[in-house]
């Protein structure tokens, strides 16, 4: 399993960096061609894309995965991933007749103003394409195939980057290239994914396994719209409180704390198959501390990273009017990496409890909420941060509680909380001694980033874990 893990982790590690680079580079362009008004236009819309993803599908693709990797009879199989997309296809179909219909009240509702009716319906069939093509590539990740789930991203970043690049520097078109841009890569990336696992598509719709599917995968919908909930309450409560400007710069802030996800993506791509799959084996509790523990390193070197350099990073990637990005940045990088972390505890999971993960969600959700509307009057885009991580956390620890009930992962959670903490507060307590960047700053804050390295290292990984990855011949 280990093995496994950290061939297809690289892969698909290696492969977002490459797509989510590509989205890095882009920032400095989009600050400079965009209004900080017209990036919370943009941001806007991935919170409608992310809300839609989550609910009109049932989540079925969450249940695919886990049916998938039961059964070893490949025309099961079949029926499960082709039920599953006929379903997508059907109601996303219905979303899209459904959002053309009423787009002038959609459009004043969401945007305020008619002006913006041809946006809303651009931006409305993006959605459309994403969904599906969301679905196709994320099959790959579930027949675990890295290397053609890396190759159908890649080309549609690039697609995407270029047209919308194109569009809105040598056009004028402002947000409309951007989902331009997602329509033509999404749709060549459909192509591309079902091209690779064609032997799963077929045109069939069999009810006893959407009955199956649904029966797991609808509690989720619960629990994926609290999770949206809890991950965008920030950015709705912001408009709400302080406008679209506040919320162009905090989406900007959010999409540096979102390269944080590199890993996580890596990670979650390869371990959830993984785990599904070897659950039953003895060492695989223990397998999943290991790599737990290597990921918690990395974690606490981004985070430490994200409080010395967001400084530098905002103003040599953006303009003044967004630099009060940066107070933001590291609150926001370990808010993503504990939303994230439960594919470390699979335990509610593989019991298939999927109400008690929606129970969950739902209470993260709540307090979230609260956090946002008590805390973003009184702090602003800080205080949304704030929140943001406060929630994420305290329903990490809820959910790493309940799922040990039911599949014990024998983690090492002293040295684990002792570590952050104190990198953290050493951190803050570094960053604040410089206040103007200059080399010298520069300097001190790599150097404590690589003693930091060592130091975590020499506690969290124990001479025999050198070791750890010993397989079978």
């Amino acid at each position: 399993m280990i093995k496994a893990f950290l061939k297809n982790s690289f892969i698909y590690t290696i492969g977002t960096v490459l797509t989510r680079g590509v989205g890095i580079l882009l920032i400095p362009i989009y600050t400079r061609y965009l209004t900080p008004a017209e990036y919370g236009i943009l941001d806007l819309f991935m919170i409608l894309t992310s809300i839609i993803s989550l609910s009109i599908a049932l989540e079925i693709n969450q249940a695919v995965v886990r049916f998938y990797q039961d059964t070893k009879d490949e025309n099961a199989r079949t029926e499960y991933v082709s039920t599953a997309f006929l379903f997508t296809i059907f109601v996303y179909f219905l979303y899209l007749f459904i959002s053309y219909l009423f787009s002038d009240t959609f459009t004043i509702w969401l945007l305020d103003d008619i002006k913006y009716e041809n946006i809303f319906l651009l931006a409305t069939f993006a959605i459309f394409i994403s969904g599906l093509f969301y679905f196709t590539s994320d099959q790959l990740k579930w027949q675990i195939m890295p290397k053609q789930s890396v190759i159908v991203n890649v080309v549609n970043v690039v697609l995407v980057a270029s047209i919308a690049i194109y569009l809105l520097v040598m056009e004028g078109m402002k947000v409309e290239s951007i989902f331009v841009g997602q329509i033509i890569g999404n749709s060549v990336g459909i192509v591309l994914s079902m091209h690779y696992a064609k032997k799963s598509y077929k045109m069939v719709f069999v009810f006893e396994k959407f009955k199956e599917l649904i029966h797991f995968s609808f509690p989720l919908v619960f629990s994926s719209i609290a999770i949206f909930v809890a991950l965008f309450i920030d950015r709705i409560a912001i408009k709400y409180f302080l406008g679209l400007d506040e919320l162009g710069v905090y989406g900007l802030a959010y999409r540096f704390a979102a390269v944080t996800s590199l890993v996580m993506i890596g990670f979650q791509s390869s371990l959830s198959p993984l785990i599904y799959k070897n659950y039953k084996e003895k060492e695989t509790p223990k397998n999943i501390v290991k790599l737990f523990e290597l990921f918690w390193i990395f974690m606490i070197l981004v985070t430490v990273g994200s409080i010395l350099f967001s400084k530098e990073l905002i103003v040599l990637m953006s303009t003044k009017d967004f630099y009060a990005a940066a107070t933001v940045i590291p609150l926001l990088v370990m808010a993503v990496f504990f939303t994230n972390m439960y594919i470390f505890v699979p335990g509610l999971g593989i019991a298939k409890k999927t109400k008690i993960i929606a129970t969950i969600s739902i209470i993260g959700a709540i307090l979230n909420t609260g956090l946002n509307f008590f805390l973003i009057p009184m702090f602003g885009i800080e205080g949304a941060a704030f929140a943001t991580l406060l929630s994420a956390l305290i329903i990490f620890i809820v959910r790493v509680n309940m799922s040990q009930k039911y599949y014990f992962v024998p983690f090492r959670w002293m040295k684990i909380v002792i570590s952050l903490v104190t990198v953290v507060i050493g951190s803050y307590l570094l960053v604040n001694s410089f206040k103007i960047i200059s080399i010298e700053a520069i300097f001190v804050k790599i150097t404590f980033i690589f003693f930091i390295m060592i130091a975590i290292s020499f506690i969290l990984i124990e001479k025999k874990d050198l070791l750890i990855i010993k397989f079978k011949k």
